[in-house]
């Protein structure tokens, strides 16, 4: 679940990234002319590292997350209070006989 939450989110700000690309590329260019890219332009870098870190960040928390609910569940079972008293308090709801207990047979002699 966590993990495609970071997918997605990553894959939104890359969307949003390349949308203000491209509106920059088309305010900047004049009309009537072609637009090609120069040699010694690269890839956006924001583009590539936006996401990246997003995910990595998400995939942190996510692990983090994950230890702590081992960690917290591992205490539960290891660790509590055993209060007898209480149960005898509220009386013992699940030891109640049923009314319909048939009754064995009558031994008899031969």
């Amino acid at each position: 679940m966590i993990r495609q939450v970071g997918l997605l989110a990553g894959s939104f700000l890359l969307l949003l990234l390349l949308r203000n690309v491209s509106a920059q590329v088309e305010t900047t260019t004049v009309p009537n002319s072609t637009t090609t890219p120069s040699p010694d332009q690269g890839p956006n870098i924001v583009a590539i590292v936006v996401p990246t870190v997003v995910v990595g960040l998400l995939a942190i928390l996510a692990a983090v997350l994950v230890f702590l609910f081992c960690v917290v569940k591992k205490k539960r079972q290891t660790e509590g209070a055993y209060r007898p008293s209480a149960e005898e308090q509220s009386g013992a709801r699940s030891v109640e006989t049923p009314d319909a207990l048939k009754l064995p047979k009558e031994e008899r002699l031969i």
